[in-house]
């Protein structure tokens, strides 16, 4: 086991994005479980923003893989106990070595129902 691997704590699954016809001519998306692996993340920034009239905190993560594995730009990755899109993968200095995976998660306030 290499220094690297040793630092991947959290099991992850991805999810690709799939294209399906809705029976009227349109598509529909689906999300297909793609991969179970290893890896590890870590928050990078965060910042409030309002959607829909409902506040949100968009939280951005960098995701550290093991080089070769199957992500791609628009994935939904689980894990960790967060779900994140994934925005965009680097391979740092083109090392072979791993990946850096740039991801957002989004969370919604709770509110309160009834009051």
């Amino acid at each position: 086991m290499s220094a690297f691997t040793s630092l991947l704590n959290n099991t992850f699954v991805s999810f690709r994005r799939d294209r399906v016809p809705d029976g009227q001519g349109g598509w529909s998306i689906l999300y297909i479980q793609n991969l179970i692996f290893d890896g590890r993340i870590r928050p990078a920034t965060s910042a409030e923003k309002e959607t829909a009239r409902q506040e949100q905190r968009a939280i951005s993560h960098v995701l550290y893989v093991v080089h070769g594995t199957d992500v791609a730009r628009g994935d939904l990755v689980s894990g960790g106990g967060i779900t994140v899109d994934i925005q965009g993968v680097r391979e740092p200095s083109q090392a072979g070595h791993h990946l850096e995976i740039d991801c957002m998660e989004t969370q919604r306030e709770v509110t309160e129902v009834g009051s």
